[in-house]
């Protein structure tokens, strides 16, 4: 068959050329804009009966005025002295900024019915004045309301104990990785920058952001940063390698040109599909497909261009050679693409939406890369002609060429030493020698790397704060809020209860649920919780009863003081049609950040504790959900976890049955899927080594994606050139005998797998150009393992135990490990003997 496409394809290469030349404008201009396609967000990808996707549902439907997805958070501090914050500085809460906030959200005139305040009434009218000047414009506002210290249901929880901080609230509609909310924030920010506004700030006051929405943007922000940055990164490395290995300029063009047109076409076509609802796409997909297609991609071109190079040294004409590469190669490097697309779409059957959608869209531009390596490649080859290889002519031995250096030059003669080949001869020499010894001191050297991955497997970080720089807005605001309130005010975990048998409004479920809050007061301490709130406590464990407080006032007074109670009960009391009385809410305030990993071991507690602390009369049929950063959290690890364990066993069945119908020898192909499992654990317990030693002090654990998508690419990718290998002793083995032909497949194919190693781990490497720590871990570790792959496994490991297994080192399991049809007609010599060669 390759060898129809090869002859087909040289015959009408440019009848091939033209067509991708016109798939590429063609198909890029019915694409739609990336921006629109994409889906935003973090927990929308977590499967739909995830307990704290139902809890939320549960709460819109009980608390519809509450509205539940994220919010900015304006910090307002006065830090210096002891009087704290001033009457002053109040007014100017309540009186410019709070106006310039409701200017912002009805910038939006369909939103306007939704920015209603806080009691009721509706946004004051504007009049014209100095101010109007700043009123910010953005495209659309998703504001549904917001809240200072003068709210009637929350306001007192705005002010920070010690009087010298105050948050405002401005609770949005979307979730808080929504690309809508840049626009929020950024108006915020402008406000905020305003030369006019400033004026209006009193002397000595500090205002910064926080919450999860503006965290949510500064993630969003730093995944584009980082996406330009690794695009960029990719190329320049790759055509800066490229240059090295080939030393012709034209010729290292050829795979860029290839890979490049091969992801705008994979790209165009994912977008499209997505508009048909055919495939989904999360916002940053296209890193990791730009990222996996330039490494196979020009992996894939290397060895088509090298096998051209052996045919043009056996004295075959130019378009001969590109004929005879197809031919021979066309096999293995199909069989290597397929082994990374099944690998990788094998997260597919993952229950996170971005797993899947990650399998899918990467395996499928695998397909596009393979069909433009084996057609537009040799296309383009029989387009440059002998210019290919200029400045050498195409029929010298260009090999050994020194390239555009001139051959009397102190360089050229060192290019001619050849030294990769004599790299491989040496390990090749040292293999034939002591295959034995080689393979147990590396395996030796390697191994308390993998126990370390073992032993800290599942110190992962699902914190979102600790990805970004210390001088982001949404670091330095939270670093704001925790000076002056819980680290856990910025996401408080939210419990309700659900019970169509108790009416939470009468004296029984009221009792109740005072017994619960004092059974959980004794154990604040223990559970780490710094605050609790609900309709015992409405505003916390330290404020003052309200109805205690009521009943000492008199005439209008009493009458706004019981209005404020009944508010308030409305607040952690659902009103709502069929869930009237029937579910309430409890809102804890922890001890540590939201998205700690801390925080999710204090929620198993919380969990616990409050099974054992509920009531009688609330254990029979009563419904707990918890909804909040840290469950959303905790249902992420959790389905994660599940993943991780079911993709890792479905890549590896995947992969190993791929080999074993390539190679027909199972015990080899176990052994293939073992060394590169083997390659996974070290790297992953090196990456751990690495960056706890860059910042012992902070490091919580690897990024919680680094695991799935390391295993997946790094499996896959390892097994690419375990293929190219073995393909080739089968080749060699035919002729040389089969310790010989190892020695030989090594020796011939040591230059090219490293210099497509070289490549892949340097556009791999190219995600540790961006700013987010989760990409500059995946791309430290996938760089690593390529090149740990590429010099150690591939060369070492696997062939010291294939000359161990042809020379009967196994005694009688030879024959069961792969090796019968040798061991019957080879000599046993004896381990490691001096005297083999």
């Amino acid at each position: 068959m390759f060898r129809v496409l090869g002859n087909t394809v040289v015959r009408y290469w440019q009848i091939f050329l033209l067509c991708w030349v016109m798939a590429l404008i063609g198909i890029s201009y019915a694409a739609p804009e990336w921006s629109t396609v994409v889906q935003n967000g973090e927990f929308a990808f977590l499967p739909g009966d995830s307990p704290s996707l139902l809890g939320e549902k549960l709460f819109k439907q009980a608390f519809p005025d509450d509205l539940l997805a994220s919010s900015i958070v304006i910090v307002v501090r006065r830090e210096h002295g002891d009087q704290g914050l001033t009457s002053e500085d109040l007014a100017f809460i309540e009186k410019k900024l709070k106006p310039q906030l409701q200017k912002i959200a009805d910038a939006d005139q369909t939103g306007k019915s939704n920015t209603k305040e806080s009691s009721g009434k509706d946004p004051p009218k504007k009049e014209a004045s100095k101010e109007d000047s700043l009123e910010a414009k953005p495209n659309s506002s998703n504001i549904s309301r917001i809240r200072t210290y003068t709210d009637n249901t929350i306001g007192d929880l705005l002010q920070s104990e010690d009087n010298k901080a105050s948050l405002v609230i401005v609770e949005l509609s979307t979730e808080f990785l929504d690309q809508s909310n840049g626009k929020t924030v950024e108006s915020i920010e402008n406000l905020l920058q305003d030369d006019e506004f400033k004026k209006t700030i009193e002397p000595g006051l500090d205002i910064s952001l926080s919450g999860i929405a503006t965290v949510g943007r500064d993630m969003i922000r730093a995944a584009n940063q980082s996406a330009e940055a690794t695009e960029l990164w990719t190329v320049l490395l790759v055509i800066l390698l490229l240059i090295i290995i080939y030393r012709a300029p034209i010729l290292a063009l050829i795979p860029l040109f290839t890979v490049f047109v091969s992801v705008k076409i994979a790209l165009s076509i994912l977008a499209i599909l997505s508009t048909w609802g055919w495939v989904g796409l999360f916002s940053g997909i296209e890193v990791y497909v730009t990222v996996i297609l330039y490494g196979a991609g020009v992996d894939y071109c290397l060895f088509l261009i090298a096998r051209h190079r052996e045919e043009l040294d056996k004295e075959c004409t130019f378009k001969e050679a590109i004929s005879n590469s197809i031919a021979t190669v066309g096999s293995a490097l199909a069989a290597s693409a397929g082994t990374t697309m099944c690998g990788i779409g094998m997260m597919y059957f993952a229950q996170f939406g971005k797993f899947q959608q990650a399998g899918i869209a990467m395996s499928l531009s695998l397909f596009f890369v393979l069909l433009a390596s084996l057609t537009l490649t040799p296309a383009l080859l029989c387009l440059a002609g002998r210019f290919a290889y200029w400045p050498q002519s195409f029929n010298e031995r260009v090999a050994i060429s020194a390239g555009w250096l001139t051959p009397s030059s102190v360089m050229a003669r060192l290019m001619q030493r050849n030294w990769a080949g004599s790299l491989w001869e040496s390990v090749s020499q040292a293999l034939l020698k002591y295959p034995g010894k080689i393979w147990l001191t590396t395996t030796l050297i390697l191994f308390p790397f993998a126990l370390i991955s073992l032993a800290c497997y599942g110190n992962l970080s699902y914190g979102l704060l600790s990805e970004l720089p210390n001088e982001d807005p949404s670091v330095v605001g939270t670093k704001a809020v925790k000076g002056h309130f819980p680290a856990g005010a910025t996401g408080p975990l939210t419990i309700l209860f659900r019970n169509p048998n108790i009416n939470f409004s009468d004296s029984k479920g009221r009792e109740a649920f005072e017994t619960l809050t004092d059974d959980f007061l004794k154990q604040k301490d223990e559970l780490g919780i710094a605050d609790i709130r609900n309709m015992i406590k409405p505003f916390g464990i330290d404020a003052v009863d309200e109805m205690e407080k009521a009943k000492d006032l008199r005439g209008l007074e009493k009458i706004r003081a019981i209005s404020r109670i009944k508010l308030i009960k409305n607040y952690y009391v659902s009103s709502e049609a069929d869930l009237k009385n029937h579910v309430t809410r409890m809102d804890l305030i922890l001890e540590k950040d939201p998205f700690s990993h801390d925080s999710m071991k204090q929620l198993e507690h919380v969990k616990i504790a409050l099974n054992k602390s509920l009531p009688e009369n609330l254990r029979d049929d009563t419904e707990l959900f918890y909804i909040g950063a840290t469950a959303s959290i905790s249902d992420l690890k959790a389905v994660t976890d599940q993943d991780q364990a079911r993709i890792d066993i479905l890549v590896l069945g995947s992969v190993f049955l791929i080999l074993v119908i390539l190679l027909r020898r199972p015990a080899i192909s176990a052994y293939l899927i073992l060394s590169v499992f083997f390659s996974y654990l070290v790297t992953l317990g090196i990456t751990f080594t690495v960056f706890w030693a860059l910042d012992p002090q902070n490091f919580i654990g690897l990024d919680w994606k680094v695991p799935m998508f390391l295993f997946t690419i790094l499996i896959a990718v390892g097994e690419d050139y375990n293929i190219y290998l073995i393909t080739r002793i089968d080749e060699e083995q035919k002729t040389k005998g089969p310790v010989e032909g190892i020695i030989s497949a090594l020796k011939k194919t040591g230059g090219i797998i490293s210099s497509c190693g070289i490549i892949m781990a340097g556009t791999f490497s190219s995600l540790m150009a961006g700013t987010l720590v989760g990409m500059q871990q995946l791309g430290f570790a996938l760089a690593f393992g390529v090149l740990l792959d590429t010099f150690i496994i591939r060369p070492i490991i696997v062939p010291a135990y294939l000359i161990m297994l042809y020379r009967g080192y196994f005694g009688s399991w030879g024959k069961y490990l792969g090796a019968a049809q040798f061991l019957e007609k080879s000599p046993q010599p004896e381990l490691d003997s001096p005297q083999v060669k």
